[in-house]
């Protein structure tokens, strides 16, 4: 009499077990992944565009200090120090939907075969 044999019983378990974990820690990675994401992209974009600011107005100030055109040097970087944070942002803005696109046509990979 000749029957499924029982290590490969077994081993099938074992695989089945092993793929559901895998399943789990991944979807455990998406949620971690999708909580953090909105906040730390909006950390980033705001602190680029202070940045872009922060720098307009140092450049603006050392011209200030070295050329004696106050307000003029501080008026004109701070402006664009100011677009050059708005074209990043928009860049970061256009970057972000193309994904969201992207990832709206890619189907979700399933595990089951057919």
């Amino acid at each position: 009499m000749s029957g499924p044999d029982p290590s490969d019983l077994g081993d099938r378990i074992a695989k089945a077990q092993a793929k559901r974990a895998e399943k789990a820690n991944r979807a455990e990675r998406q949620r971690k992944e999708s909580i953090n994401k909105p906040a730390s992209m909006a950390l980033r974009y705001s602190s680029e565009l202070v940045g872009a600011v922060v720098v307009g107005v140092g450049l603006g100030l050392l011209i200030d200090h070295f050329a004696n055109s106050s307000p003029w040097g501080l008026l004109v970087m701070m402006g664009f120090g100011m677009a050059a944070g708005l074209r990043n942002l928009m860049r970061a803005a256009k970057k972000m939907s193309e994904d969201a696109q992207k990832a709206a046509e890619t189907p979700e990979p399933t595990d089951e075969k057919t």
